[in-house]
């Protein structure tokens, strides 16, 4: 990828970032981490709803006929951020809290109008209390 292409890609990716925030926002959660990185992985938003946590990956796209956004969620990028809400949770002093993971799909036009921000909940198995071992 070139590098103006790059740059495009990951403006794009902070857009659908930005949006989802603010829809966490809107539904009354509260954005305890963006972009959050660590050795075994990143997870773009860390969300409290009410007494859970929530881990959110957010997938960003222009649209393409046939292609989905959450289409490119590999096996490995689910893995590592399965990983990384369990090093958070640790860091918290395993709190007695659910986590469930939840998957943002943002859309845009060619012309970078917002189409669809659809979001998939437990698009991982939550983890429970006593799981972060």
């Amino acid at each position: 990828m070139t590098a103006p292409a790059r740059a495009a890609h990951l403006r794009l990716g902070r857009r659908g970032e930005n949006l989802t925030a603010r829809l966490y926002r809107v539904l009354g959660c509260d954005i305890l981490a963006r972009n959050w990185r660590t050795r075994v992985g990143e997870l773009d938003l860390i969300v409290r709803d009410g007494d859970e946590l929530v881990f959110v990956e957010v997938k960003s796209m222009r649209i393409k006929p046939g292609y989905f956004a959450a289409g490119n969620l590999s096996f490995r990028q689910r893995r590592r951020n399965r990983n990384a809400a369990k090093l958070y949770l640790r860091m918290l002093g395993r709190p007695h809290r659910i986590g469930r993971f939840c998957l943002a799909e943002v859309t845009f036009s060619r012309r970078g109008h917002l189409m669809t921000l659809r979001r998939y909940e437990n698009y991982l198995p939550p983890l429970v209390p006593g799981c972060w071992t």
